[in-house]
């Protein structure tokens, strides 16, 4: 199956790919002695989707250098997926690991970051952007998120102005700038802001390193301009401020020649059609060859918390994946009955033996035994447990039937399911865009009883509809005021906007499969 070619011209989700699934396929691929499914008939290499002759073939993704092998030769002997992949059939997207920075997982010396000539600082630049030119088709610059200088971050970061965060992104700005090596990858600019003021503030601040002009003038070289952008913030979750810059770069001639806008955390499927609406208008007025593109991660670390995605949902007022616990039971090892969820071309190919294959008294790859409900715990030695009290400590439940294999197959399939969700959620949108009478200027706050009567359409949600003649009229070139018709359906792309991070997500969980 190539999803890649039932894309058409949709805004374009990309897989956060998570280096736990690089690293674990690149191990299971070399190791002899790791199970096959007999399904598998292109064994594990079958699971690596931006391969055209994967299972499923999907040729974009996001990979990020907070999560990555760092180190180059490291790098392309681990991480084979993303390093030794056909460029010509597929893209990543490199993230430079701000996020991680903020939260720790990179260090950073911040009392010395403000110093231009900070070595820790600089360091860690020069790191990153030699790993993303070796790496990404497209990359984003390294910037410093806004809710670093935000509780509870700001103890760890000790920034606390908002300021703080601008400044040190745009000393990373100037070292990526004068440092990179123009046509090794295209760079992002990255918008971030936590509220409309800042945002603004941020992007006055940045926008002149994506003017070939100033480049070439600061610089001595336009071809070190950046190529497109990156939102972040709250220019990805709060619709205004999205079209508030949207509409900065038209008015600063700055979408011409810039193909790319991407909105780093979003998988929400209704978004996914939001973007689709944006990008239409864009290429149509702006620039024909533009890309918006969106990421999540939500496959990988929904299969981390022993979740799978069942199937998809599309109903009046709301689009969804049902999400449950995956089938984990030691009763199933050596099981030939087929795997449910059989739409996808993972499980399809696979047993409940080929997902479970684990029983008690089995060893996992530290050589531990699995336990069986009521079998006494043992430590290192062999020897059994004891509580506070003196007594054997008993399993009161079995261990899971899992091995890292079984991690593979569910995040494989989740991915696809995500895919498809978006895709569908494309389509069904723009059969019901054109429905008599569903105008933007018709919309009222839902309330709880007036909700499901706003409501039209079997499959897709109402604000779909409205914001999609919405953005077909605010981005007409002919549009006397746009910026005054954002303010005065302010409530309505409020109302469509979200607010918290994408993915909250348990420390020790990601430390564990995402290898922080």
């Amino acid at each position: 199956m190539d999803l890649g070619k039932t894309q058409k011209d949709y805004a374009v989700y990309l897989p956060a790919i998570s280096s736990f699934y690089v690293k674990q396929l690149e191990k299971v691929e070399r190791v002899a002695e790791s199970r096959v499914p007999a399904g598998f008939e292109k064994g594990h290499e079958g699971m690596d989707f931006l391969r055209p002759d994967a299972y499923f073939h999907y040729p974009k993704g996001l990979y990020s250098a907070g999560h990555a092998q760092l180190d180059i030769v490291k790098t392309d002997k681990e991480e084979p997926m993303i390093q030794g992949r056909d460029r010509n059939t597929s893209m990543i997207l490199g993230d430079s690991g701000g996020f991680q920075i903020a939260t720790g997982v990179l260090k950073m010396d911040w009392k010395n970051a403000k110093d231009p000539n900070d070595p820790a600082r600089t360091a860690i630049c020069g790191k990153i952007l030699k790993w993303l030119e070796h790496t990404a088709d497209w990359s984003m610059t390294l910037d410093i998120p806004a809710f670093a200088a935000v509780q509870p971050l700001s103890k760890k970061t000790g920034l606390t102005e908002f300021s703080d965060t601008l400044d040190i992104s745009l000393l990373n700005l100037d070292y990526f700038v004068r440092n990179r090596t123009p046509g090794a990858t295209k760079f992002l600019n990255v918008l971030s802001g936590t509220d409309e003021a800042t945002a603004k503030e941020w992007y006055e601040g940045v926008k002149h390193f994506s003017m070939p002009s100033f480049v070439a003038e600061a610089y001595g070289d336009a071809s070190r301009t950046l190529e497109g952008y990156a939102f972040a913030g709250i220019n990805m979750k709060d619709m205004s401020c999205v079209l508030n810059r949207i509409l900065d770069l038209r008015e600063d001639n700055l979408l011409e020649g810039k193909d790319w806008i991407h909105f780093l955390g979003t998988g929400r499927l209704q978004w996914a059609c939001f973007l689709t609406a944006i990008q239409r208008q864009l290429r149509k007025y702006d620039n024909p060859n533009i890309t918006l593109s969106f990421d999540a991660a939500s496959p990988f670390v929904n299969t981390a918390y022993g979740q799978t995605y069942a199937y998809n949902f599309f109903e009046p007022g709301k689009f969804g994946y049902f999400m449950d616990r995956a089938f984990d039971n030691q009763r199933w090892k050596d099981s030939d009955v087929p795997a449910p969820f059989g739409h996808s071309p993972v499980m399809s190919r696979l047993t409940m033996g080929d997902l479970c294959p684990m029983a008690a008294g089995d060893l996992d790859k530290n050589g531990k035994a699995k336990l069986a409900e009521g079998q006494p715990i043992l430590d290192k030695e062999g020897k059994p447990k004891l509580d506070n009290e003196g007594n054997p400590m008993i399993a009161e439940r079995d261990s899971t039937s899992w091995d890292t294999q079984s991690y593979l197959y569910y995040m494989g399939h989740s991915v696809f399911n995500h895919i498809t969700a978006v895709q569908e959620a494309n389509r069904l949108a723009d059969v019901e865009r054109y429905r008599e009478d569903i105008n933007y200027k018709h919309w009222k706050k839902p309330t709880k009883k007036s909700s499901k009567a706003q409501e039209v359409s079997p499959y897709v949600p109402v604000n779909i509809i409205y914001f999609q003649n919405f953005v077909e009229d605010l981005l007409d070139p002919q549009n006397p005021n746009p910026r005054e018709m954002i303010s005065k359906y302010k409530e309505f792309l409020t109302h469509i906007s979200f607010g918290g991070e994408e993915d909250e997500v348990d420390e020790e969980v990601m430390d564990t499969f995402f290898e922080f």
